[in-house]
């Protein structure tokens, strides 16, 4: 399974409302899967395109990598930084008072 980023083309399986494989550009990248945009698809599935509003939830074993954006090594400070931001994301629990 190939790590993907925001902005790769990557090749898709047909699914769906879709009857041919297509192509797409990362929006979102999940844990096993990536939100595409369809940039590239066969004439016949206009309307599945239409159907799914341009974009489509796929999963990363299903996408093949034509073209990935170049890549940007991250420090150890930044990863622990952006772990710092995401603790601080989650709102934190609330004690229950007991009503006696």
């Amino acid at each position: 399974m190939a790590d993907f980023e925001i902005g790769d083309l990557i090749g898709c399986k047909k699914f769906g409302p879709m009857d041919h494989d297509f192509q797409g550009v990362v929006e979102k990248v999940y844990n096993n899967s990536v939100m595409v945009s369809i940039n590239d698809f066969d004439p016949a599935d206009k309307s599945g395109v239409n159907e799914l509003n341009g974009r489509a939830v796929i999963r990363q074993s299903d996408a093949e990598m034509i073209k990935a954006v170049p890549r940007v090594e991250k420090d150890e400070d930044e990863e622990a930084k952006e772990d710092e931001d995401d603790a601080k994301k989650k709102p934190a629990k609330k004690a229950k008072k007991a009503d006696k």
